[in-house]
């Protein structure tokens, strides 16, 4: 094992501070956060929660630590994967109850992600028996009606049905006579979220999911006062983010974000979600993220731009993403509360950003998922589990289970399939390829 005293005592010191979130209802005694992380693991019809979840974040939750769950669909309108679960339904409520209680004995704090696909969700969704029930809003819907397609081929991109092969619709354009009520389904979603023991929600806003399609000038294409300016273009986030800070209270609501920009040498985005495309990001999110200072947030998530690559992250040692420097730290002098990152992140590279005071905290996605203890391995400098991408979205409809969800080991041979994995010095992560600065 490969552990030297620059490694473990000033590099990986900074994650081990404890911090209060914004509003001061959170507290935690380190920075290492789990991500949130969609598995595809929900029960089917009925989208909820099971024991296989109990086990999975219990075996996650770390004394003083924050977990975000996967991201959760706020109302049938909002699915767009194959076996996510929802937080609609009493159901749903109760069942998460179950898991929040198990982490919280752990001494564990633990939010939801809310989230609504919008145009990512085919329109298909609509039958499934949960969603065709409801007598809900269906899917798809977005800012405007422009449909996923790829940037150079103009093709419409592939998208997860519960029947393989399919392509991408295009969504039917939200009216602006339904935009309280998609604001209303956010905060009932808050609502259940904290009726079944979450300590706090976290706003999906990035990625192109529905929020991001309102900002993104690529897909919002609206001639109200939904569209055209960046303004508009933010006032559904501040729309939504005001309310659903009302109904839960200061310190229990969050956002993600996912900025981009504008690469001067080639004068294209640095990242695209979902064929997301924004004429002028770095004015967009510089208006975004100054504005949400305004809100009592427990804290800022943005997401590196440098994660997203399907299944190319197969070997985490030559992984190339994890050596980009850092593009959102320029966020920092912006944003006045708690600003948490994610993507790509090595420990010792997660220690620096938090040392240097670019971020507060670090959510870890894939080595979280192999890492039951992971803030743990970070104190020590142990070998980390190298992830199984395979495993990442094995759904249940399709017989997903507990391989590669709640088998991966910790350190002390408690939990999981010992000797399953390979392992992988902290050192080691993205060592083939040349080192970048922050």
């Amino acid at each position: 094992m490969i552990v030297t005293d620059n490694l473990e005592d000033k590099m990986h010191e900074s994650l081990f501070a404890p911090l209060r979130l914004g509003g001061g209802q959170v507290e935690v005694s380190h920075r290492v956060v789990m991500a949130p992380l969609t598995r595809n693991r929900a029960s089917e019809p009925n989208l909820c929660p099971h024991g296989d979840h109990v086990d999975y974040y219990t075996q996650r939750a770390s004394k003083g630590g924050l977990l975000i769950s996967e991201a959760v669909s706020i109302s049938p309108e909002a699915v767009g994967y194959v076996s996510v679960p929802g937080i609609w339904t009493t159901e749903q409520v109760n069942a998460w109850r179950n898991v929040t209680d198990a982490v919280h004995k752990k001494g564990c704090s633990m939010f939801m992600q809310l989230w609504h696909t919008g145009r990512v969700a085919h329109k298909s969704f609509g039958s499934h028996p949960l969603l065709r029930k409801s007598g809900m809003a269906l899917p798809s819907v977005s800012a405007s009606a422009t449909r996923m397609v790829h940037p150079r081929s103009g093709k419409p991109l592939p998208t997860e049905t519960y029947v393989e092969g399919a392509v991408s619709e295009t969504p039917r354009a939200l009216r602006r006579d339904e935009i309280p009520r998609l604001v209303s389904d956010y905060v009932c979603a808050a609502t259940n979220a904290i009726h079944a023991g979450f300590d706090g929600v976290e706003v999906h806003a990035a990625h192109g999911y529905l929020i991001d399609q309102f900002l993104q000038d690529g897909v919002n294409k609206r001639l109200d006062d939904y569209g055209g300016s960046v303004k508009n273009r933010c006032r559904l986030l501040f729309e939504v983010v005001e309310a659903v800070s009302r109904a839960v209270g200061p310190g229990k609501c969050s956002v993600r974000l996912s900025p981009t920009t504008i690469d001067p040498q080639t004068g294209q985005q640095n990242q695209l979600y979902f064929a997301a495309s924004c004429s002028d990001p770095d004015k967009l999110y510089a208006h975004a993220v100054k504005g949400l200072n305004a809100y009592p947030l427990a804290y800022l998530l943005l997401t590196e731009p440098r994660w997203w690559g399907g299944r190319a992250d197969g070997d985490a040692k030559s992984d190339k993403r994890f050596n980009i420097p850092l593009s959102n730290k320029k966020y920092r002098k912006l944003y006045h509360g708690v600003l948490m990152a994610a993507g790509g992140f090595t420990p010792g590279k997660a220690a620096q950003a938090v040392r240097e005071g670019h971020y507060d905290m670090v959510a870890f996605g894939r080595f979280f998922i192999s890492n039951p203890d992971l803030p743990e391995r970070i104190r020590r400098g142990s070998p980390l589990n190298v992830y199984d991408r395979a495993t990442f979205y094995a759904n249940t409809n399709n017989g997903g289970g507990s391989d590669g969800y709640t088998d991966y080991p910790n350190l002390t041979g408690t939990m999981g399939t010992q000797g399953k994995y390979k392992l992988i010095e902290q050192s080691e992560i993205g060592s083939s390829l040349p080192k970048s600065k922050l």
